[in-house]
């Protein structure tokens, strides 16, 4: 199984966008912008269009933690985002959400937050997408504990058969980030662990370094 970690990019101005993203490009080719209105924080983020349009050299997954987000599809697209992750809490119809990503040539993820359960997914749909986003903490706010319902969440989708990309999204660092990987996580979010260390690079090696061994053991 290829481990990957991606961090996120969960800010509330330009200014800060830009200033994680230099941060994150000297490091790893793939970021997720986290972004959230109202219905899922009291401090909601930088916008849809004021994120994806910033320059970057890396490849972008937009993770939309927003009322639904089919409406921010054809941004992304104009944007040059690769994949965009809709939370089903708020969307109307995952069907048609996945459906006009695949049309705008995007790839599609769903995802759910930590007090969703997995019957919230429509399996139909959510077996056929790149990527299925399971939260680890309640959405919309960083630096929070790993909670082991979200893992719990991982291994059941793993039994159920989805072999594509399963992201494992909060409180992931490396005293957690083992047991993210031997659940059956291959994507590992990672915020704050990450940009808080005084080292980013050397933090994201040691990261990387312990994922890749649990991976392997």
């Amino acid at each position: 199984m290829k481990i990957e970690i991606v961090p996120t990019v969960f800010v509330l101005d330009v200014v800060e966008l830009q200033g994680r993203l230099e941060l994150y490009e000297a490091v790893v080719k793939r970021v997720q912008l986290d972004i959230a209105d109202e219905e899922f924080t009291t401090q909601p983020t930088l916008g849809v269009e004021q994120t994806v349009k910033q320059a970057t050299t890396m490849q972008r997954d937009v993770h939309l933690m927003t009322a639904e987000p089919i409406d921010w599809l054809e941004v992304c697209a104009d944007g040059g985002v690769e994949m965009v992750i809709g939370h089903v809490e708020n969307m109307g119809n995952q069907k048609e959400f996945v459906e006009e990503a695949r049309r705008l040539g995007l790839k599609q993820g769903l995802a759910v937050d930590l007090e969703t359960g997995l019957e919230g997914l429509d399996w139909s749909v959510a077996k056929t997408v790149d990527q299925l986003l399971v939260m680890t903490v309640r959405a919309g706010k960083e630096a929070q504990e790993l909670s082991q319902e979200g893992l719990e969440k991982v291994e059941r989708l793993r039994r159920k058969g989805f072999q594509r990309e399963i992201c494992v999204d909060g409180g992931v660092n490396r005293a957690t980030i083992a047991r993210c990987v031997k659940a059956g996580a291959d994507v590992l979010a990672i915020g704050s662990g990450l940009w808080k260390a005084e080292k980013v690079k050397q933090e994201y090696e040691r990261l990387r370094e312990v994922a890749e061994r649990a991976s392997k053991s």
